[in-house]
Order: C-alpha cells, then sequence, then structure tokens
C-alpha cells in the first residue's frame, strides 16, 4: 500500500500544482532507502520508501508535461506535407468522424524536407479510414497547437493530450486524404486487421444496432452504436457493459476454463495424472491476454487481465489471494509503466468499482442459506451493482454531471441477457466463424436477440429521471477515496466506524444544495464556446437567463450543449434557465438552446416571431410544446419586461414590413437596464440594422456592449458605436476560426472610440458584474491556461 499511496499522491500533486523536484533526488532517495532497510526500527525505511515513491510519481509525468519542443514549431495556417507511421487503431470522434494518431517522421515545407519525430492527433471529419497499427501514410494538413476554451467546467483537454504524448493537431475532411504509402507489418498489424475482419463478420450477419452493439461487446468498437443509445445506456447506469471491462473479461476466461475442462476431463488419463484446474486455468492466460490486444488494450481491460493473472500465479505457487492485495498489484503494475493513466477517467472507475466490489460487498447482510439458488444468484448481483454504484457515484457525478440509481434495476435485468448470453453466445460465434460460417452466423443472431431485448430494456429505463443536482469537486473525490481506504484498512472497529460516519456526512454536507445568497448585482458570463455565442446572466434576485446557446455554424453534429454548455452550467451552480433567449435561429446560437431546451429545467421561452416560425426552429418549437415550456414573444414595440430586477428593452426587430430574409439581419436586438449600468446585446446584425436602429433614435448609451457578429467588419460600424459610447465590449469568437473573425477593421473601430475589447478567443470566459451606481467590472476567470 505505502508505495502505491506515495505514487500516486505524487501523481496528483504534479497534475495539480505542476511541481517537478530535481532528477537527482531520485537516486539519492534511492539510496536512503537502501541504507534505511538495513535498520533495525521499521519507521525509517518506510518513510524512505514513501518519499521515493512520491518523488518518483512526480517525476514520471516529467515525460508528458515538459516535453521537448517538436512539431509544435510547425504550427502555423501554411498547410504541411506530413508523413508518419500509425501507431493506435483509429478512433471514432464524439460528433462523427474520426480520429487518427500518427507518429511523425517527415514534414516537407516550403519545398523543404525535413525529419523531425512526434505524435500527431489528426482530425477526419467524415469516415473511418481503414488503416492499421504500423501503416505509413501521407496526408497534407495545417498542424495548430490544442488550447482549452476556458469555460467553467470543462475538461483540460490539453492536458488529456499531453498524457497521449500529443501536442499538437492535424485535420483532413475525408479519409481519402490520407494517402497510405504502404501497409504496416508485425504482430499489432495482425492483431488489428483480425479485430476488423471480426467486425466486419459481425456487421455483415447483424448490420442494424444489434450489431452495432455486439461489436461494442466483444471487440470495444463502439463506432456503430447509435447516440442515441449509447446516451440511453449511460442514463440507465449501465454504460459499462458497453465497454469492455472486468466483467467481459472475466466471462470470456471462466467460459474458457470451462471449456477446456470439459475437454481434459475426457481423458481418463489426463484426469487421473494431472490437476485439470490449475492446468486449465494456465492454459486460458494466452487466450485473455491476446483478448486485451484484440480488444484496443483499454485501461479496465488491462486491470482485469493483470488480476487475473496475479490470481493464477498465486494459485499455481499455493499462495492466499487477498482482493484488495490483487487490486493494488494490479495498479501498481499500470501505473508503473504508464502513470499518465492515473488520470484517465475508465482507469479511475475501473479501480474504484471493484475496490468496492471487494470491501463494501461482505458489508451488506449475507443472504440467509436456505433461500433458492436462482434467487439467491439475484440477491448477490444485486448486492454488487450497489457496492460498485456507491464506489463510483462521486466520481460519476464528477466527470458525467448525473448519478443514475435505476442502474440497480437495469443491472438484474441487462447483465444476464448481455454478459452472461450475448457475450459468451457471441464470442463463440466469432471463434466458429473460422471454421463454419452457418452455425456462427445463427449463434450471433441468438446473441443480437438478447441483445434487442436489453436494449428495450435499457430504453425502457432511461425515461426514469436522473439526479443531476449534486456536483461535486476534487475534495469531494478525495472525501470518497478516504471512504473506502476508512474501510479497507481501519482493522479496529473503534476506529473505523466514527472515521466512515464521518467522511460519509461530510460527502452528505457537501452534496446538500445550499441557498444561492444574492449579492444584489447583475452578472453576466459571457461562454466561451468556440465559434459561436452564448450568455449567462445572473439577475439581482438570483434567477438565470440563457442568451443563445453556442453551435457550430458548419457543422450540425456538435456536441456544445452537452459537452460544454452543460458542464458550465453544473460548475456555476445553475440548476434552473428561468429566462431562455433566442436572438435568431443560426446554429451557432441554436444547438446549444436546442440541447437545453430538451434536457434542462427552462422556466421561460423569449424569442421573436419570425425566429420562432423560421424552418431551422421548428425542432426547437415542438421540444418546446412537448415539454410545456411557455413561449413569449418578444421585439420591438413590445413593452420592456421587469424580470428579476431587470428591465428587458426589446429594440429589433418590430415594426410593419421587417421580415427578413436574413436571419442574422432579424437578430433580436435588446437591452439590459440596471440601475445605471446597462448592456446592449447586438446577435448577429449588421451596419444596414444599426443604421436603421439610429435612424429611430432607439440606441442609447450603454456601459457594456456584446459586439455584433462576433466582430463582423460588416457590423460595429463608427457611429453605431459612437452613439452607444461603452466604457467596454465583449466579443464572443472561437480562436484561429475559419471566418477570421473579428476582423481587424472592427477592432480598430472599437479602439479609435476607446473601448476596452474583451475577447473569449484570447481571454476565455469573460464576467462581467454590473452595479445599480452604474459600475462594471470585468475579469477572465477561466483563462485558456488556468
Amino acid at each position: 500500500m505505502v508505495p502505491l499511496a506515495a505514487l500516486i499522491t505524487g501523481l496528483a500533486t504534479t497534475h495539480l500544482f505542476d511541481t517537478f523536484p530535481p532528477t537527482w533526488s531520485l537516486p539519492a532517495l534511492l539510496s536512503v532507502t537502501l541504507a534505511a532497510s538495513f535498520l533495525r526500527s521499521r519507521s525509517p525505511f518506510l518513510i524512505a520508501l514513501a518519499l521515493l515513491f512520491f518523488v518518483w510519481g512526480q517525476l514520471s509525468l516529467q515525460p508528458f508535461l515538459r516535453s521537448l519542443p517538436g512539431l509544435e514549431r510547425f504550427a502555423s495556417d501554411r498547410p504541411l506535407i506530413i508523413e508518419g507511421v500509425v501507431d493506435a487503431r483509429p478512433e471514432p470522434g464524439s460528433t462523427g468522424g474520426s480520429r487518427v494518431y500518427v507518429q511523425v517522421e517527415r514534414v516537407q515545407a516550403d519545398g523543404r524536407e525535413q525529419r523531425v519525430s512526434g505524435r500527431l492527433l489528426v482530425y477526419v471529419k467524415e469516415g473511418r479510414p481503414a488503416l492499421h497499427i504500423g501503416d505509413r501514410i501521407k496526408f497534407a494538413s495545417r498542424i495548430r497547437v490544442p488550447r482549452n476554451l476556458g469555460l467553467p467546467g470543462e475538461s483540460d483537454w490539453v492536458r488529456r493530450l499531453a498524457y497521449q504524448q500529443v501536442h499538437v493537431t492535424g485535420f483532413v475532411l475525408t479519409t481519402d486524404d490520407l494517402v497510405l504509402l504502404r501497409a504496416g507489418e508485425g504482430g499489432l498489424h495482425n492483431i488489428d486487421l483480425l479485430a476488423e475482419r471480426l467486425a466486419t463478420f459481425i456487421t455483415k450477419i447483424e448490420p442494424g444496432a444489434e450489431g452495432g452493439v455486439l461489436k461494442a461487446l466483444l471487440l470495444g468498437d463502439r463506432s456503430d452504436v447509435p447516440e442515441q443509445l449509447q446516451e440511453a445506456f449511460a442514463r440507465s447506469g449501465v454504460n459499462h457493459i458497453l465497454s469492455i471491462s472486468g466483467f467481459h473479461v472475466g466471462i470470456v476466461f471462466l467460459s474458457l476454463c470451462q471449456l477446456l475442462y470439459y475437454l481434459l476431463r475426457r481423458s481418463e488419463w489426463l484426469a487421473l495424472h494431472l490437476k485439470l484446474r490449475p492446468l486449465v486455468m494456465l492454459a486460458s492466460l494466452p487466450m485473455v491476454i491476446f483478448y486485451l490486444f484484440l480488444s484496443g488494450q483499454a485501461p479496465a481491460t488491462l486491470r482485469s487481465v493483470l488480476m487475473i493473472c496475479v490470481v493464477v500465479t498465486a494459485l499455481q505457487m499455493k499462495r492466499e489471494i487477498d482482493p484488495v492485495h490483487t487490486i493494488m498489484l494490479a495498479a501498481c503494475a499500470i501505473l508503473f509503466a504508464a502513470p499518465q493513466l492515473a488520470f484517465d477517467v475508465s482507469f479511475q472507475l475501473s479501480f474504484f468499482a471493484i475496490w468496492g466490489l471487494s470491501v463494501l460487498t461482505p458489508t451488506f447482510p449475507a443472504s440467509p442459506e436456505r433461500v433458492r439458488r436462482a434467487l439467491r444468484w439475484m440477491l448477490l448481483l444485486f448486492i454488487a451493482s450497489a457496492a460498485a454504484i456507491l464506489a463510483t457515484s462521486v466520481h460519476v457525478a464528477y466527470y458525467f454531471q448525473r448519478i443514475s440509481l435505476v442502474g440497480l434495476i437495469a443491472n438484474l435485468l441487462v447483465v444476464p441477457l448481455m454478459g452472461y448470453g450475448a457475450v459468451v453466445l457471441g464470442f463463440s460465434s466469432l471463434v466458429l466463424g473460422s471454421l463454419w460460417e452457418a452455425p456462427a452466423a445463427v449463434l450471433l443472431h441468438i446473441a443480437a436477440t438478447l441483445v434487442r431485448w436489453s436494449d428495450r430494456v435499457v430504453e425502457l429505463l432511461s425515461r426514469v429521471p436522473v439526479f443531476t443536482g449534486y456536483v461535486p469537486d476534487r475534495l469531494d473525490l478525495l472525501l470518497a477515496c478516504l471512504v473506502l481506504c476508512a474501510i479497507t484498512f481501519f482493522t479496529s472497529r473503534g476506529w473505523r466506524y466514527p472515521t466512515v460516519i464521518a467522511l460519509v456526512a461530510a460527502l452528505v454536507v457537501r452534496a446538500v444544495p445550499g441557498a444561492q445568497a444574492t449579492d444584489g448585482t447583475l452578472r453576466l458570463y459571457f461562454l466561451s464556446v468556440g465559434q459561436g455565442d452564448a450568455t449567462l446572466v445572473r439577475l439581482p434576485d438570483g434567477k438565470w437567463m440563457l442568451v443563445d446557446g453556442g453551435g457550430n455554424a458548419t457543422d450540425a453534429d456538435t456536441k456544445v450543449g452537452s459537452r460544454l454548455l452543460l458542464p458550465a452550467l453544473r460548475a456555476l451552480s445553475v440548476r434552473r434557465i428561468d429566462y431562455l433567449v433566442l436572438s435568431h435561429g443560426h446554429p451557432d446560437h441554436l444547438q446549444g438552446v436546442q440541447y437545453l431546451a430538451a434536457n434542462f429545467d427552462v422556466g421561460r421561452f423569449l424569442v421573436d416571431r419570425q425566429t420562432i416560425d423560421a424552418s431551422e426552429s421548428q425542432q426547437l418549437k415542438w421540444i418546446l410544446a412537448s415539454r410545456e415550456v411557455p413561449v413569449q414573444e418578444v421585439g420591438a414595440g413590445l413593452a420592456p419586461l421587469l424580470v428579476g430586477g431587470v428591465l428587458l428593452e426589446f429594440l429589433w426587430p418590430g415594426g410593419e414590413g421587417e421580415s427578413q430574409a436574413d436571419a442574422n439581419a432579424s437578430s433580436l436586438v435588446f437591452r439590459l437596464v440596471y440601475g445605471r449600468s446597462s448592456v446592449l446585446f447586438t446577435g448577429d446584425i449588421g451596419t444596414p440594422e444599426e443604421r436603421e436602429l439610429l435612424d429611430r433614435g432607439a440606441v442609447q448609451r450603454c456601459n457594456l456592449l456584446k459586439v455584433a457578429h462576433h466582430g463582423s467588419r460588416y457590423s460595429s460600424c463608427d457611429s453605431f458605436v459612437a452613439a452607444v459610447h461603452p466604457a467596454a465590449a465583449v466579443i464572443s469568437a472561437g480562436y484561429r476560426n475559419a471566418f477570421h473573425l473579428p476582423a481587424a477593421d472592427t477592432l480598430v473601430r472599437l479602439q479609435r472610440h476607446g473601448v476596452r475589447t474583451y475577447r473569449t478567443d484570447l481571454e476565455g470566459t469573460i464576467e462581467a458584474v454590473c452595479n445599480a451606481d452604474g459600475e462594471v467590472i470585468l475579469s477572465a476567470l477561466w483563462g485558456h491556461f488556468n
């Protein structure tokens, strides 16, 4: 326990604070530890050992976080010709397309070819390339250094890539842009080819959604599982079934052992002269290790294979088996070889789940012996599910912003169907398929039928509401870990029970949402959601308003709502949007609004008539109607609204004959007025609309201006900026976006009028605090590198 705890502490310290001790400290501590081993007292040795592994943990992350400059020096807007070798199995992208990891060897720029070394992540917008480990490819792409958005609650994408030794990214449109120069060779390449052939066989026999689920169950390939079905599995609390985990590996191992034991028992000589049970377990190990590589070497799969190897080895050596020691030994083996996996979500959830199964299950009351075998088995499965859910609940809430208690029921129904049924039949089909396709197809059809039944159960249970009110932070993760440590390592009941009760009580107190105090100010968060627009407003009375929801104008599948907006709202303790406002129906404003309307508690929806009647808003209109969200039409000419202590004055559109063919021209323009402070929202209007507003006399001075159309040169004309005369302005744009916004002309105009300009592409999310006396304070607390 001491080396593992010290190693993880060192890893966490470096991860949080980027601290690195001098390199010489490692050999120095090693010498001290060896010297301490000769002392009679045990304490100096344990202290030196803990310090040694603590420093080892810190220094082991240095190659990932302090790598030598490589491909970064080629980052620019110039396209390069890149040649390299695929070093990992291509992965499906989160919004379609795929990701390809390439070990770059040559770069050609300006007619000169240079030899370089570095790992590049290539995003493929459409399709999944037929590439395998070891394939040499060539392609043209610009190289970019990844950046975080600077959004509250966002995942540290830059750090996650660094742990994969990726410090630059590239982009191609289609798989045809990746030219195969030479096919790869070697064992990993051949295993990749075998996995592709098996996936093709499954798709051939079962081309529908069931085939996609079977590929996920058997090969770890979730690319063909419909997104809606994946969401249903996640909401039902059985998402672990779709990932190759210890459960699947255990079933494969036990099935192999039973099959070999049955075959070997047919021989009387073998049964009399050999101990068959240890022999078949040892003989099954190579197949389990081969399956590890076949399924993509996920951390959860690696953990389970290592634990099986430890158990089999202990049995062969006639040693006692302790589940906690086995778990710790597997964790040590993984983290010694790949320390960055300590921060992988699947690694954490896998170890906490098996840890919970090992230490929490014995604390549940034992089932009576007189209970029937089937009922007893179901009761044990329920207890195991409860233990795993309890052990991982804090981590699940931290990473996925929800806890699904219906998983207790879902596991009872889905695990027997898919785990013990579809997995066993599916593997039997894959093995038999190389010898005789007809019976293999029959087995696969039966497995698909079990999957179909499971999918129906999952879709039904996914309608049960999930708990989303708990928003843990890193301290909660530490408390959850300490609870398991106290249960595991405190042998004295006098220490164990009070400690566990105190830690659980601390978690419960932190989980109870407190009443949000209102400070009498108007707060605006101009969210950095890329090349889109979203502004969260906290009204003086504590209610929340969201103006637009961001999105991607060139990609309708962008998951801005679930991946960006929802974590930001949770991080800012927003549990209800009282007023949801849509300026116009373009995707970079609409996509997030549509997601929140379908998945968040919304009080009232504010929109003008032309926007809600537009074709692109029809799905949103249906969602609002189905959830019975009141829709209030607004626009110029209508009376101002008093909401949450703030006055909303609508300036555009409105009046006769103002229906616009362009959605930008009909953007909702309104002013928030709080005492002597005022903020002007301009949507994506252009210069003609600005001049029309000036002609009407609708433009007044404001403290803060939300710059129109992401800083386009066709907006924010001199006369409009002069009339508004803001002290500061905020521009919402994506970093180095394809539209080259904000335009230099707009920035010059704002500067010429003495306006302080804040940009989400450079500074991340901008917070503005507006006091009733007219004071406005702007800051960027969630900068790109914060």
